[in-house]
């Protein structure tokens, strides 16, 4: 069988020329490999199939549910018989000698990746399944679809910005270092953190992703809010409106609180994800 060599971040390894079937441990390698006509046979999706994006899950078809993205399940890998697995380098850089012991393994960057990073990850993912040519015409297709969104964009993107996940009892702020802030940043928004706010905020889960209460939004005060939901009615969003601060918030004050789909902005990082975002940005009015 002919193979070819990959250079990732755990070294070298050798995977099959043609790829048949893979396992994706990340919802941005499954978009990847969507969008380079991959079989993927197995996903983890964190137990629900819902969380693949439409336009994902509709290509995807019938796969193997992985387990959770944090603890992929390895019994669940093995039955999706992978000739290729995908891992964040990050999440899964512990268990990836197990992994290998079931398919070739490769370690590529996804949940602590800035948007560019995720287009580095794309390439190589490209390269693994020999299929450079196509990722490159992927690429350019992207590239045209995310500009001919962003000249169609009308908000005022001289407006400090700030996309959020809101938590139990505050939020997770996504900085320019993270895939949606470096993503935003790209199209032309003014971040609203600044370098102050970022050194005296905790990191969230080890990442770019910072923690901030209700009063600590309220000092940030962003002219323009990506709020980032799964539910616009739930608990936590209902205990962010109903605080002193939000009130204050000139995002708020102005009406420029957007509420967005949190599993297209903020989970996938993928290339249709980003252009799913650039399209839903250009069709905001103020």
């Amino acid at each position: 069988m002919m193979t070819t060599e990959i250079k990732h971040a755990a070294g070298t390894t050798q995977i099959p020329e043609v790829i048949e079937s893979a396992v994706a441990l990340e919802y941005s390698f499954v978009d990847a490999l969507v969008a380079l006509d991959v079989n993927v046979t197995g996903v983890a999706n964190d137990g629900d199939s819902a969380n693949l994006i439409d336009p994902i899950r509709n290509q995807v078809g019938d796969y193997v549910s992985a387990g959770e993205r944090l603890n992929p399940d390895f019994d669940a890998i093995k039955k999706a018989e992978p000739q290729l697995i995908i891992a964040d380098q990050d999440r899964h850089k512990d268990m990836y000698d197990d992994l290998t012991q079931i398919a070739p393994t490769i370690l590529v960057k996804s949940f602590d990746a800035n948007y560019n990073e995720n287009l580095d990850a794309f390439r190589i993912i490209g390269k693994a399944v020999s299929k450079e040519d196509k990722a490159q015409e992927v690429m350019k297709q992207h590239e045209d679809k995310i500009n001919d969104y962003k000249d169609q964009i009308s908000l005022d993107t001289d407006q400090t910005t700030l996309p959020i996940v809101v938590t139990n009892d505050g939020v997770v702020a996504h900085s320019v270092k993270t895939y949606v802030g470096s993503f935003l940043e790209s199209l032309g928004f003014k971040p609203a953190l600044t370098k102050e706010v970022v050194e005296n905020s905790s990191e969230y889960m080890g990442a770019d992703y910072l923690e901030l209460d209700y009063k600590q939004l309220s000092e940030v005060n962003p002219e323009r809010l990506f709020i980032m939901v799964e539910d616009e009615n739930s608990d936590e969003v209902k205990a962010l409106q109903n605080s002193e601060a939000w009130s204050h918030v000139d995002a708020v004050e102005k009406a420029r609180a957007h509420f967005v789909n949190r599993e297209t902005w903020a989970k996938f990082r993928g290339l249709v994800a980003s252009e799913d975002i650039a399209k839903e940005i250009s069709e905001l009015n103020e």
